[in-house]
């Protein structure tokens, strides 16, 4: 038993060192500031492209904030759906049809070609014929801030940068499992991704909004090198970057916004996602145990407590939470920590812990 012992305060011990790390890489990669400069290139050569799928009561609030992002520049908008009885056709015309200056949009209905990835086949027939040089790619449930295209197209002024990514935290419905879904995102995601920038830089794109050079897609093989993979926005900012070019990344937070699809859907999502990870970068995957403080806290309680140092054990996993809530509650504007929900932290944990055991065993599928 002591040897376990051993084996879990070893655990423990790394992950609180992690979690010390990530939390100070959160200030310096997410919080940083952007030094201001002139929007390049100028308006008229940079589409919007969004794929939708779907409907949700996200969806009119995010194309609101696409539309409100591209109208100072008057960026043209592109949606693309594969298929026309699909009900964001609808929500699309009717967001369409209400008051208010819109930038110029167009909507494309069109499968695309054939592939595994159906969003890559939906972008592909987006793509086509758009006169742009700049292109900017975000999801159907992701929220912009006003400036988002002015921000994303500014580091571009350097002409070996080939793409530009974003952080983004989720912002949940009103279930509980949604509430939970948001704090993996915002509690492990983002201080993992903040930690990464500071260990390796960045090597990799994140999925809510991903802006390229066409010129730099195209040497890196287009999209349609992206028609049968999972985790696309990985891969397509590796290919730009073997391709030559730089990867830039603008910490302006996006909102990734969830409905409250329950609890089964939530594993899902979570699953697919850590399977799809566990594929491309295993070893670090491996390393994502250090993320798991509060599952190695349990664990080191209860067995000191079995091993007989009594029930003063079993408040490990309690003091590892309101430690955790005490850092994570001085950065809760940048992460979208509400107090609230502060006390579903266990819950997260557990939660996590096991779709990230999960993601070893279960089977990558493209979006």
């Amino acid at each position: 038993m002591n040897v376990v012992l051993m084996v879990l305060g070893a655990w423990l011990l790394a992950c609180l060192a992690y979690r010390a790390l990530s939390l100070r890489a959160v200030d310096r990669r997410l919080g940083a500031p952007e030094l201001g400069a002139e929007p390049v290139p100028p308006s008229g050569e940079v589409a919007a492209l969004r794929p939708l799928k779907g409907s949700g009561p996200w969806m009119e609030p995010c194309l609101e904030s696409l539309w409100q992002a591209a109208a100072p520049t008057r960026t043209r908008v592109v949606l693309g759906v594969a298929d026309a009885d699909d009900p964001a056709v609808d929500d699309v015309r009717q967001a369409l049809s209400r008051a208010g200056e819109k930038p110029p949009t167009e909507l494309r209905v069109d499968p695309g070609p054939e592939g595994l990835n159906r969003k890559m086949a939906n972008l592909i027939q987006m793509a086509e014929g758009v006169p742009a040089d700049i292109l900017a790619f975000s999801d159907a449930d992701v929220r912009v801030p006003p400036d988002y295209i002015e921000r994303a197209v500014r580091p571009f002024k350097d002409g070996d940068v080939g793409l530009v990514t974003f952080p983004y935290r989720s912002v949940p419905g009103l279930s509980h499992a949604s509430r939970v879904d948001a704090q993996i995102t915002n509690t492990y995601f983002l201080p993992s991704v903040a930690m990464a920038l500071e260990v390796q830089g960045l090597h990799f794109g994140l999925g809510a909004s991903l802006v390229v050079r066409r010129e730099a897609l195209a040497k890196a093989g287009g999209l349609e090198a992206l028609l049968d993979v999972c985790g696309d926005d990985y891969w397509m900012a590796r290919h730009v970057e073997e391709a030559g070019y730089r990867l830039e990344f603008v910490p302006l937070m996006l909102e990734h916004m969830l409905d409250d699809a329950g609890w089964r859907a939530s594993m899902r999502r979570h699953l697919r996602w850590n399977s799809v990870v566990f594929e491309q970068r295993p070893a670090g995957y491996v390393g994502q145990v250090t993320l798991h403080g509060g599952v190695a806290a349990l664990a080191f309680g209860v067995t000191a407590a079995l091993s007989g140092f009594g029930a003063p054990a079993l408040a490990f996993p309690f003091l590892w939470w309101a430690a955790e809530a005490r850092g994570l509650w001085k950065r809760r504007a940048l992460l979208g920590v509400r107090k609230t929900e502060l006390a579903l932290l266990p819950v997260t944990a557990v939660f996590a812990f096991a779709t990230w055991v999960g993601g070893f065993v279960g089977r990558p599928r493209p979006s």
